[in-house]
């Protein structure tokens, strides 16, 4: 296992640490693939930034992710449920989904000749951040307030209705996930090739991350949401009549 990499390590160092910690380093304008064997403390010199912000940022960014799939979602209030899902997985795709896009651009210009298939990854990566963009604005305008105002309703009140929309909703996940999978085929499974630099092996790191976060949103989302949305949906509709 790496050891904690500290503020004498080199760019490359931490990344091959902890992946995900482009985001920060890119964030602070740092040029993954130019100063990737400079130490943290030579970067931040030399670009004026504080290396005790930049390091506690980093440090922060590298404890281990606490594991939602042990998480259970199956009694707490379908509001809470709502607002978990709009905190950790919407923010995670409006922070992410940009990066990436910045990434992928520079990637695919830069690789035009060499790897080809980056322009259909590059389309592919379009159609479904519009996808998905639809999909949350469709969940945070129309279908969470609805399903707290179910979880507000009292049993006599005739319920708001999201069966439809839910079905919906379902149908997306399948779309969206099936535009992720064609990335993940184009890239041999998120795998730089040999002579990919460290742009690209920090896009292809957050192809990862964004899977993963999109697989728990949808295993939330169909698991504990959508039906229990639905049940409270069909005992209040029988309790009106």
């Amino acid at each position: 296992m790496l050891s904690q990499p500290d503020i004498n390590s080199t760019l490359r160092e931490w990344l091959a640490y902890r992946p995900g910690l482009s985001r920060i380093l890119t964030k602070h304008g740092i040029d993954l693939c130019g100063e990737a064997d400079f130490s943290l403390s030579e970067i931040c010199q030399t670009r004026n930034l504080d290396p005790v912000i930049v390091s506690g940022e980093l440090n922060r960014a590298s404890r281990p992710a606490r594991c939602e799939l042990g998480a259970d979602w199956s009694h707490a209030p379908l509001k809470e449920l709502c607002q978990h899902i709009a905190e950790t997985h919407h923010a995670f795709y409006q922070r992410e989904l940009p990066r990436l896009a910045g990434l992928l651009e520079k990637v695919a210009e830069t690789y035009a000749a060499s790897h080809p298939e980056m322009a259909e990854v590059e389309q592919t990566f379009a159609n479904f951040r519009q996808m998905l963009e639809q999909h949350l604005e469709q969940e945070q305008q129309e279908l969470f307030p609805a399903i707290r105002e179910l979880d507000q309703l009292n049993p006599s009140a005739a319920p708001p209705h999201v069966s439809q929309a839910i079905a919906s909703l379902e149908r997306d996940h399948d779309a969206i996930d099936g535009l992720l999978r064609r990335i993940r085929e184009l890239t041999h499974g998120f795998v730089g090739p040999s002579d990919a630099c460290q742009t690209f092996q920090s896009l292809l790191d957050g192809f990862w991350d964004l899977e993963m976060n999109l697989h728990q949103n949808i295993y939330e989302e169909n698991r504990f949401l959508f039906p229990r949305a639905i049940r409270r949906e069909a005992a209040l509709s029988a309790a009106a009549t």
